[in-house]
């Protein structure tokens, strides 16, 4: 299958290499880049600017598509990649039309800024994070709340769907993460453990496990059915810039304080393995779509491609002039 590689910087470019053959696209934004992302299927790449304008490019040709008239902050594509949804510091979240960048919804009712948005796994629906300690679940065709989900203490920072959009998993600046019934709004577990703020939280692919990153340095595993927690795995130098699950939902990547990346085992806790090489902190990491490879990306200015059986280093990335800030390896 054909890979293709996403890398963005803060030199103000996004590189789409393809792996097989080295042939790569560069879109230049002309400023630093905040977020990036590409719409299943690869075709279309969106930019975000620091300053939250937002900009599609044909990810094929590195082609100007259109800028975004409303300001985002951060974006995530429905799974047909049709529209995609954003959120934004004036209190709304918009979905917009991928191929035309016209905004067809916007998703009001929160009180302070919204700090993330995603697509349920059917497209449906719309779950929103929001400084005002709420999350929200809106109709992603009509723009209407359907109801929010209230509860935290503080700043709510991510929101995520369960892989059969029955559940909603946040995460807080009050040192929890929480799940709820999306039918219902109501909150079914509080995971409770964090001594810091839980900044990002996810699901395995079965959705029977969920995985937080905390301040407080640690990654977290819980079962997601009964909300006990089965791990915690310490970070390099007390800090976890990113974990992920493997797509098998065996593995836990973890990014930290350092210039390795650690792969252990979602069961035992074991280190497998360690792949050092990077010259600076790796600010983030993921997995091929099988499981095989992994990338990450790092501040000292490269991407790299990893073995996730050997841990051996593939290729190193180069290219930008500054911090590579994310890095993601896509079918196609």
């Amino acid at each position: 299958t054909p890979l293709r590689c996403l890398t963005a910087s803060l030199d103000g470019t996004a590189r789409v290499r393809h792996l097989q053959s080295g042939v790569q696209i560069m879109v230049e934004l002309g400023t630093r880049v905040w977020a990036t992302a590409l719409a299943p299927g690869g075709t279309t790449l969106l930019m975000i600017s620091i300053n939250g304008e937002g900009s599609l490019f044909c990810a094929e040709t590195g082609v100007p598509l259109c800028v975004l008239r409303e300001r985002i902050l951060s974006c995530a594509f429905s799974h047909d990649g049709a529209r995609f949804v954003g959120s934004s510091d004036d209190f709304t979240a918009r979905v917009w039309c991928a191929e035309t960048g016209a905004c067809l919804q916007t998703l009001a009712g929160h009180t302070d800024d919204v700090k993330a948005a995603e697509f349920s796994p059917d497209g449906l629906l719309v779950a929103t994070a929001s400084g005002d300690g709420t999350a929200r679940l809106f109709e992603a065709s009509s723009g209407r709340c359907l109801r929010a989900l209230s509860g935290h203490g503080d700043v709510v920072l991510s929101v995520a769907f369960s892989p059969d959009g029955r559940s909603v998993l946040t995460c807080s600046m009050d040192a929890t993460a929480r799940l709820w019934e999306a039918s219902s709004g109501l909150c079914l577990r509080t995971l409770a453990g964090h001594t810091k703020a839980v900044e990002q939280a996810s699901f395995s692919v079965d959705g029977r496990q969920v995985l937080t990153v905390s301040f407080d340095g640690t990654a977290r595993l819980w079962q997601a059915a009964s909300g006990e927690c089965t791990m915690s795995l310490r970070g390099d130098d007390g800090l976890v810039k990113c974990a992920v699950f493997s797509p098998d939902g065996g593995k836990v990547l973890l990014a930290s304080g350092s210039e390795t990346l650690r792969l252990f085992c979602a069961d035992t806790g074991e280190c497998l393995l360690a792949m050092p090489g990077h010259e600076d902190w790796i600010r983030t990491a993921a997995f091929s779509p099988d499981g095989s490879l992994v990338a990450s990306a790092s501040y000292d200015g490269t991407a790299r491609i990893w073995s996730a059986l050997t841990g051996e280093c593939f290729q190193i990335l180069t290219g930008h002039s500054g911090a590579v800030v994310a890095a993601d390896i896509i079918a196609g």
